[in-house]
């Protein structure tokens, strides 16, 4: 056979050969692009997987020191809550004595003044305890018609230690129908809000006590003159133990939105830097014959209390 006739054969064969290879190979280079993808797939399964286990891991370890400092905040409240009720009544005598001292000190100014500081730590004593005891007792509130002058009153009283050393003026405006609440809770909650505002105004000023009502709600206000309120802090006075004093335990305002939430109402603030805090207190309204009865209730109990009427009806206790 001559040469050229044995190379035109081999050329088809060649040519079928490299065709094949060439056809192998795309198979094969799309497979692999196909086998990355996977892999890729696989890999972002993967990666999201271990995500979210270490997230699992992390929260499960979150939740368990939360459960621990839950259990020691239980007995640290368990704890508050035994020693409030022992110093309890210590102090109740001691402010006892200490009101039957001043009487006694009225004629002798300097050491009137030391029985009056002796009065206001233990008033500050008292009101710790108080806050204690309402943080760490399980509310079951009642709900039933309340007379707000009298609780207002109650708060004020509370007060008039802070208010004489001051030398703030109080403005009450509470011409608004009885509420639906308890008393024993809403007290406590006007008591913390008073004292607050009047801890806020050391160098004097004006505490404005007003109700506002309408159809379903009252709202009471209570307002004060001093520096106000940042707005990266408006919500986090109200958790316990933030404070913004050097001598305050933050629990009074933590106590008072809870035992409002407790009586179904709301507890919030209105606060400009430099321009005072108003704290607002909004409850059930009573209906018309639950305030007919309160009213008939509280003329019949309530004592003679003249005060110094201003204009536009606002009542001006004088400190």
């Amino acid at each position: 056979m001559p040469a050229d006739a044995g190379t035109a054969s081999a050329a088809p064969e060649l040519a079928h050969a490299f065709a094949s290879f060439t056809a192998a190979t795309a198979r094969l280079e799309q497979e692999y692009a196909a086998l990355r993808v996977r892999v890729a797939v696989l890999s972002g399964e993967l990666e999201e997987k271990n995500r979210l286990l270490t997230a699992s891991v992390a929260r499960e370890r979150a939740l368990e020191a939360q459960a621990l400092r839950q259990s020691r905040l239980a007995a640290m409240g368990e704890m508050a809550a035994m020693l409030a009720h022992e110093v309890r009544n210590p102090l109740g005598a001691m402010e006892l004595f200490t009101g039957l001292l001043l009487q006694d000190l009225r004629a002798e100014p300097e050491p009137l003044r030391l029985a009056r500081e002796v009065a206001r730590g233990i008033a500050d004593l008292n009101h710790l305890v108080t806050n204690l005891l309402e943080f760490t007792r399980t509310q079951a509130p009642r709900q039933v018609t309340v007379d707000l002058g009298a609780l207002v009153d109650d708060a004020l009283r509370h007060g008039a230690d802070l208010r004489c050393a001051h030398g703030v003026a109080v403005e009450r405006r509470l011409d608004a129908p009885p509420a639906v609440a308890d008393p024993d809770l809403l007290r406590p909650v006007l008591t913390n809000l008073v004292r607050n505002a009047l801890q806020a105004m050391p160098d004097g000023g004006t505490l404005t006590v007003a109700a506002v009502h309408d159809t379903r709600t009252v709202r009471i206000a209570i307002a004060d003159t001093g520096p106000g309120i940042a707005a990266a802090e408006r919500e986090a006075i109200f958790r316990p133990f933030y404070t913004t004093r050097a001598r305050g335990t933050g629990l009074g305002l933590a106590v008072a939105r809870e035992l409002v939430t407790a009586m179904h109402g709301r507890l919030e603030v209105d606060s400009e830097p430099g321009r005072g805090a108003t704290f607002t207190v909004t409850l059930p309204r009573a209906g018309e014959r639950e305030a007919a009865r309160a009213a008939d209730a509280h003329r019949s109990t309530a004592p003679e209390a003249p005060r110094a009427r201003g204009q536009s009806g606002v009542e001006k206790v004088k400190a």
